[in-house]
């Protein structure tokens, strides 16, 4: 079964956000937060991030609140490509094999994230 969940925001109203120190804890992984911070923080990533996390919900139906979104981790390999670090998020439980795909892109003012989850087996 393939599912696929989308997201877009505003880098504005992140970088605006990211001048409260409590926010990038609140919403941000320790994984992320150090990959953010190595970086200085460039407001389209740390959209990127955050926009990850909707569509990673939206890909189970799942809307905000129902997982604490620091349990939800966009992270990059040193060569750019982005993917999902998940952490003790209950509901995967359900799943026994999940392969995940995410895409982001932005301009100067967007940032778009696609998740796609093959589910193997349940």
């Amino acid at each position: 079964m393939i599912l696929v969940g989308i997201d877009s925001i505003e880098i504005e109203r992140i970088k605006n956000s990211i001048k409260n120190p409590r926010f990038l804890k609140k919403y941000y992984g320790k994984n992320e937060i150090e990959q953010l911070e190595e970086r200085n923080f460039p407001p389209q990533s740390v959209a990127a991030n955050f926009c990850a996390k909707e569509a990673f919900l939206k890909v189970f139906g799942k809307g905000l609140g129902t997982v604490e979104l620091s349990k939800i981790e966009l992270l990059r390999e040193r060569s750019g490509k982005p993917y999902l670090k998940l952490n003790n998020i209950d509901f995967l439980k359900n799943y026994s094999k999940i392969n995940f795909s995410v895409s982001v892109t932005h301009t100067k003012d967007i940032v778009t994230v696609v998740i796609v989850a093959e589910v193997l087996e349940f």
